[in-house]
């Protein structure tokens, strides 16, 4: 494990995350929060690749823990903005409410799946104890709640 490369991947993948977390508790920008999680998702699976059997080594669970601990939520505002118009669509009216909540659904579910995968990515690298509290919310959000 190259530190100087990868604990940097570990504080971008914790933001991504979180923020894609925050968007999906949120209710708002469905396809930015399904975008993060997947990054998210793919950052720390490479991660976790790439310590393989090292990873719950004393000296790499300090390296890890260290960067997960300085990274720090930021605030956002999540009030979103309505998204895409039925008319840049060239839908109307009926057949557009169907299609956007058919998409929607679509969008929220992968998003849900996304941020699971990269919650069982973080314990499986042993970093239960510094899973950003959003990204535990939307996980319980998506497997109890719905």
């Amino acid at each position: 494990m190259n530190s100087q490369a990868d604990l940097p991947n570990l504080a971008m993948a914790l933001e991504y995350a979180d923020l894609a977390a925050a968007l999906y508790l949120a209710g708002g920008s469905d396809h930015a929060a399904r975008l993060l999680a997947a990054a998210a998702e793919e950052v720390l699976g490479d991660l976790a690749k790439l310590l393989g059997p090292h990873a719950h080594s004393d000296e790499v669970q300090t390296l890890l823990a260290r960067v997960a601990l300085r990274y720090k939520a930021p605030q956002m505002d999540t009030r979103m903005a309505a998204g895409v118009r039925p008319s840049q669509l060239g839908l109307l009216g009926d057949d557009y409410s169907d299609f956007a909540e058919q998409r929607r659904n679509e969008v929220r579910s992968a998003t849900a799946s996304y941020l699971r995968a990269a919650w069982y990515t973080l314990e499986a690298m042993g970093l239960e104890a510094v899973i950003p509290q959003r990204l535990q919310k939307a996980v319980d959000h998506s497997t109890i709640y719905l």
